[in-house]
């Protein structure tokens, strides 16, 4: 008998992942690029400037989620058609280079390259089948197997967008 799967939960945001079941989540990521896309162009002239110190703008919290599912999906991509590939932990100092161009970044391509990770991440899983998502990987010290991943992706994603509307309701009801 397998171990009950453990999922993403998140009690800042509320995010659930045993509350997705397998065709419900592979929808959720789909819709994340729609979802970006006029979370961004709602963002208008807004979408560079940041609520309060130490919290991003829009344009910086659609490129970082950009960058996560892109993440997400080669995990996903190495899971299913590798032999539980091992790697070594994410270096802080990555991520931070990353963050420092996400200010400027052009919000359209963005929204499309967020939208071309999430349907790829989506694609892949559902191809595999659910049967393949036990499948994983493992980063630093931590395994993952693909549903993990995919709920990881999700919830990142969908924990960000909650941050962008609460900084745009900061940033127009501060004036």
């Amino acid at each position: 008998m397998s171990a009950p799967r453990e999922h993403e939960h998140c009690g800042a945001c509320g995010f659930d992942g045993a509350g997705y079941d397998d065709e419900a989540l592979l929808d959720a990521l789909r819709l994340l690029g729609a979802t970006w896309q006029a979370l961004l162009v709602d963002a208008g002239a807004d979408l560079r400037t940041r609520p309060g110190p130490g919290v991003w703008s829009a344009i910086e919290y659609a490129a970082h989620t950009r960058d996560i599912v892109a993440l997400h999906a080669y995990g996903v991509d190495q899971a299913l058609f590798g032999d539980e590939p091992v790697y070594p932990a994410i270096d802080e100092g990555l991520v931070d280079a990353a963050a420092a161009t996400y200010a400027e970044a052009d919000p359209e391509v963005v929204a499309q390259e967020l939208d071309g990770h999430a349907q790829q991440l989506a694609r892949l899983a559902g191809d595999a089948g659910p049967a393949a998502w036990s499948r994983g990987l493992t980063v630093g010290e931590e395994r993952s197997d693909v549903r993990r991943l995919l709920e990881h992706a999700l919830h990142d994603a969908l924990h960000h967008i909650d941050d962008v509307r609460r900084g745009l309701d900061i940033l127009r009801n501060s004036g």
